[in-house]
């Protein structure tokens, strides 16, 4: 459950930028679909980006 896995990563609040997602498509995300998803923030981005390597 990729909401779940924000939560423990304590992302929830970009659940929104997800909805609808399975895991194939969120780990694909570069960081610009991030951006254009609505994960405005580069720390964010970055801790999300890590965690996908």
């Amino acid at each position: 459950d990729v909401q779940a896995w924000l939560r423990s990563l304590r992302l929830h609040k970009y659940g929104h930028a997800f909805i609808g997602m399975d895991w194939k498509q969120v780990v694909r995300m570069s960081d610009q679909d991030m951006i254009d998803a609505g994960v405005n923030t580069l720390g964010a981005r970055r801790k999300l980006l890590k965690v996908f390597e």
